[in-house]
């Protein structure tokens, strides 16, 4: 059986990754019958930083800085669509929503 590849990658290649980046997210865009792949590590705090402070004065800037310093490795018709960059940026932020917290008073 043929091992289904994730953004051309195998599962070792794709471990091999995980041990040189960390935690990664796998995001996927989709666009009518098609989908593309993106593999993200975390966002550190001083990409958080500079991202959102460069989103103050240019949004879209801010966008693919947080883009062009997580990606680890896209499927190429994202690196040829700035809009599909845009679009795989979405993932990061639905990673960051699947968090969930709890709080109890004490």
């Amino acid at each position: 059986m043929k091992e289904k590849l994730i953004c051309g990658l195998t599962t070792d290649e794709i471990d091999d990754l995980r041990k040189k980046h960390g935690y990664l997210v796998l995001g996927t865009i989709k666009q009518g019958e098609k989908k593309y792949q993106a593999i993200f590590k975390e966002p550190s705090t001083e990409t958080l930083k500079a991202s959102g402070s460069i989103g103050k004065t240019d949004e879209v800037q801010g966008t693919l800085t947080l883009y062009n310093n997580c990606k680890v490795v896209v499927d190429p018709e994202i690196e040829k669509r700035d809009f599909l960059k845009m679009k795989s940026v979405e993932c990061l932020a639905e990673h960051m929503n699947s968090f969930k917290v709890e709080v109890k008073n004490l």
